[in-house]
């Protein structure tokens, strides 16, 4: 393992990250409908695309040589697939409050996973910085939160549990795993394939979902996959939490929906534990 600590390169990288994701949202929304072909064309578009950079740029990149016969590459490729396909699944089988709220507990998740696999145990500040992230989300979605469609929540902790476990062997591996997404995005296309194929149903707006699909969805894996390299899994899994803080702002500004007061005070909360634990974890490192 040959874990690199290099904390504003991994915030950064993270941030970046977050802040891509935190539009998914508003573009799937302009993309218009269909959102099985929207996973189809995000997952083949990123694999496209990072699947170039592995063929044509290699030396861009510090990607294992023989990235597909790399058993760190592959697992890691294979659960952000897997992370993709239980999250969409529970998109559709639970309500959007619940599958949020369980979500939060991903730096969590990543954090119990770091430890036990890795153990890197986290810090006091890095506790209660998750648990002020679980609060935060806990306001935004205090209106929304139900007890059933019991299914669709197990999918939604499964897609918290896969993601963190992806981030922290991530980090184990030590290994630049930027354009493991190659992988991870076949493995979301080929799934959400069969259902486009039976339903025949395409988005109306194209040029969104080639956005996405060509542009944010490489980018965002590329950092986010990227980022575990330099900072703790915890920390990394934390800025997945801004999608939950900044889409209500961005659709707020695309389709003038105001956020609740809810979500503006809880975003804040989230926000400022993700700000302050990253201003400790870069003074500590300049000590």
């Amino acid at each position: 393992m040959q874990i690199q600590r290099k904390p504003v390169t991994g915030i950064l990288l993270a941030l970046i990250g977050g802040l891509i994701i935190s539009l998914d949202i508003p573009v799937i929304r302009l993309g218009d409908g269909a959102p099985w072909a929207f996973i189809v064309f995000r997952g083949f578009g990123m694999s496209l695309v990072l699947g170039l950079i592995l063929l044509l740029g290699r030396n861009l990149t510090d990607t294992p040589e023989r990235p597909f016969h790399d058993a760190d590459f592959v697992t890691v490729g294979i659960l952000y697939g897997a992370s993709s396909i239980l999250f969409t699944t529970a998109v559709f089988t639970t309500s959007t409050a619940n599958l949020v709220f369980i979500l939060a507990f991903n730096p969590l998740v990543a954090a119990l996973f770091s430890w036990w696999l890795i153990g890197e145990k986290p810090g006091a500040v890095t506790w209660i910085a998750i648990a002020l992230t679980i609060f935060g989300v806990g306001v935004i979605v205090s209106d929304g939160v139900e007890t059933g469609n019991t299914f669709g929540n197990i999918l939604a902790l499964l897609t918290a549990i896969v993601l963190g476990l992806s981030i922290v062997k991530t980090r184990q591996s030590g290994k630049d795993m930027s354009l493991a997404g190659t992988l991870g995005g076949m493995v979301a296309g080929l799934f959400a394939l069969p259902m486009v194929l039976l339903s025949g149903e395409m988005p109306n707006a194209m040029e969104w979902v080639l956005l996405n699909a060509l542009i944010m969805a490489p980018a965002g894996a590329f950092a986010l996959s990227l980022a575990p390299r330099y900072i703790p899994a915890p920390q990394v899994a934390m800025f997945f939490l801004l999608e939950t803080i900044l889409a209500p702002i961005w659709v707020w500004l695309v389709f003038a929906e105001t956020p609740s007061e809810r979500s503006l005070i809880g975003g804040a909360i989230v926000l400022m534990a993700i700000t302050v634990h990253s201003a400790v974890q870069i003074r500590r490192s300049e000590q």
